[in-house]
């Protein structure tokens, strides 16, 4: 009897701290922006197109931007309280990280930085 209540307990534990990391944030939504070259580190970079648009996306607190300018690549990582996040994906040239904060209703920006360039992301809202 007792066996079966401490199992109870872990799942029960297990499953609350699941319902919990994806229970929406202040910060959940979609954020669409510009990106514009800032740098070139190393190599040939991709000047995006003027006007185009890229989709970032806030689930659960977790981001997700598709990266794919020069590399085809999605980069993840997590919003803290303060609206802060560093977002890292990985590609055959090395790591590609992005480092931005969310200030007021849906103003976000980001810097991009990969083994050979830079982007700045701007949302628009």
């Amino acid at each position: 009897m007792l066996k079966w209540l401490g199992l109870g307990v872990v799942l029960g534990a297990g499953l609350a701290s699941t319902a919990r990391a994806q229970a929406p944030g202040k910060y959940d939504g979609q954020y669409v922006g510009e990106l514009t070259l800032s740098g070139i580190i190393n190599g040939d970079c991709t000047r995006p197109p003027v006007g185009a648009e890229y989709p970032l996306a806030i689930r659960g607190g977790q981001v997700h931007f598709k990266y794919v300018p020069r590399f085809d690549t999605e980069l993840t990582g997590r919003v803290d309280a303060s609206g802060r996040f560093t977002a890292v994906g990985a590609t055959k040239h090395g790591q590609v990280t992005m480092t931005g904060q969310i200030i007021g209703y849906r103003n976000l920006t980001a810097k991009i930085v990969s083994p050979s360039c830079e982007y700045t992301f701007q949302s628009r809202n």
